[in-house]
């Protein structure tokens, strides 16, 4: 027959990690590991998603303008004044259509929500 009191006093003694001296220390070195790792995702996710963004801004701006720059170059503009002048014009026609006010208000939403996730983690750091 088992005793039962053996059993349970053997369970407890392998039921709970033995003591080390320097469990703290090894701890604590876990730890500091662990931010730091944690620390540079965040910074690599954060450089990545501003160069999505910088990327997603250019293609949006490239696909609005190159069609219009490949017309402008069609015509055979002559001088570089006249082109300048077309250019900026294309830009305030660029700011005045519905899809552009859209892209521009989508770009302050989006900014703004960078914003927030700024501001908790620095809430959480703090």
């Amino acid at each position: 027959m088992v005793d039962r009191d053996f059993d349970a006093q053997l369970s407890r003694l392998f039921a709970a990690p033995p003591a080390f001296s320097d469990a703290e220390a090894f701890q604590a070195k876990v730890e500091r590991r662990l931010d730091r790792g944690w620390a540079m995702r965040r910074l690599l996710i954060g450089a990545a998603g501003a160069v999505a963004g910088v990327v997603a801004v250019g293609q949006l701006i490239t696909s609005r303008f190159a069609s219009e720059l490949q017309h402008a170059s069609e015509q055979g503009v002559t001088s570089m004044d006249m082109g300048v002048d077309k250019l900026v014009g294309r830009i305030d026609q660029f700011v005045a259509t519905p899809a552009s006010v859209e892209t521009l208000w989508l770009g302050a939403a989006l900014a703004a929500i960078a914003l927030a996730f700024a501001v908790t983690r620095l809430v959480e750091e703090f």
